[in-house]
């Protein structure tokens, strides 16, 4: 199997990943992705090395603009001695014409014959100033859409397997950290929080995370976690400094223990980010506040159990790292009701299941 990008782009390839698993049970499946040389990055070895899903993995050197030739022609005689009989193309929707060309010579040049999943990619329609963009498909249901076109079996769309079958003792590790950091007697909401991000483009300001969990942790006794990597410290530090209450997790888990706090928390609430399909993938409701810089729908927590807040704005769809304007306009416009409007719709479901959680 053929997948690169980072955290979230892993994650929402699981459920194409175990359609091709429920398809071929007993092959032996090795991913291909690529890898950021001298970037804490997560890996899709991290994430998925405990699944089961896939045996083997293979790592090439890339950065945020692709990989160098030479890369490349390193990797050729590691695919020539695996003497694959399928390759299974995963590749973002956002891939060019042009690409997808060259990313199948390259395959076929390694001697793998047979493709599926390379068919039905439609590109992304045009974007015209001032006109809303349309909601597109997602992309885990695109990547399962192009497996059909190939004789896989699918889901219907949104019910894809997003499993990433954490373990009992990952579990139990979880659990022994969330009770060592929330006060268990009072039975109090675990709220977990991601408000970075490797783009700029779609971070909420701090401010507003910090007007939010004041309001939550006065109103609902709740316990917030900062969940991200460690270029997320020190706003956490600074989040926790303003509630005088929670953790700054941030860079002290793995990315599969962090999957298992997250998955017995109560709630995330968070920017676009590899934690928040984290967190949808463990079925932890999202309140998910979007950036309109890419198409809306895309890119949205996977599943019916979260909330995600976007708003449309005339220079939506510029798919800019960082905002050209430098006001970042649509999540400006996101305010701190709307986001305590839609915790407070998630936390009232979850208010009897709070009152038989096991800690």
């Amino acid at each position: 199997m053929f997948r690169i990008g980072q955290l979230g782009d892993s994650i929402v390839a699981l459920p194409a990943m175990w359609a091709v698993r429920k398809h071929f049970p007993d092959a032996d499946i090795t991913l291909l992705s690529d890898r950021h040389a001298g970037k804490a990055y997560v890996t899709a070895e991290d994430l998925f090395q405990k699944s089961g899903l896939i045996n083997n993995f293979i790592l090439y050197k890339a950065n945020i603009e692709g990989t160098r030739v030479a890369n490349l022609i390193t990797l050729l005689p590691i695919l020539w001695r695996s003497r694959f009989d399928l390759l299974v193309y995963l590749s973002p929707r956002i891939r060019t014409k042009s690409q997808i060309w060259r990313d199948l010579l390259f395959f076929r040049i390694a001697g793998i014959k047979k493709v599926i999943g390379h068919h039905g990619i439609e590109p992304l329609p045009p974007i015209k100033g001032g006109i809303a963009l349309p909601c597109l498909e997602h992309e885990a249901d695109h990547l399962l859409t192009r497996l059909s076109k190939g004789g896989i079996s699918v889901p219907k769309a949104g019910t894809g397997c997003m499993d990433l079958n954490i373990s009992t003792e990952e579990k139990r590790k979880a659990k022994k950290f969330i009770n060592d950091q929330t006060n268990t007697d009072n039975l109090e909401f675990v709220v977990c929080f991601g408000p970075g991000s490797n783009w700029p483009s779609k971070i909420w300001p701090k401010e507003r995370y910090a007007e939010v969990g004041r309001y939550l942790i006065d109103h609902f006794r709740v316990s917030p976690l900062i969940i991200g990597g460690p270029e997320d410290k020190v706003v956490g530090d600074w989040l926790i400094e303003k509630w005088g209450k929670g953790v700054n997790a941030a860079g002290l888990l793995t990315i599969r223990d962090a999957a298992a706090v997250l998955a017995d928390s109560h709630l995330y609430i968070g920017n676009d980010t590899g934690t928040m399909h984290l967190a949808a993938a463990v079925r932890t409701p999202c309140v998910a506040i979007i950036a309109a810089q890419d198409y809306p729908g895309r890119w949205y927590p996977y599943g019916n159990k979260n909330i995600v807040l976007r708003k449309t704005v005339p220079c939506e769809g510029c798919m800019m790292r960082k905002c050209p304007n430098g006001s970042i306009d649509c999540l400006m416009e996101i305010s701190v009701d709307d986001v305590l409007s839609a915790c407070r719709s998630l936390l009232f479901e979850d208010k009897y299941k709070l009152q038989g959680r096991n800690l």
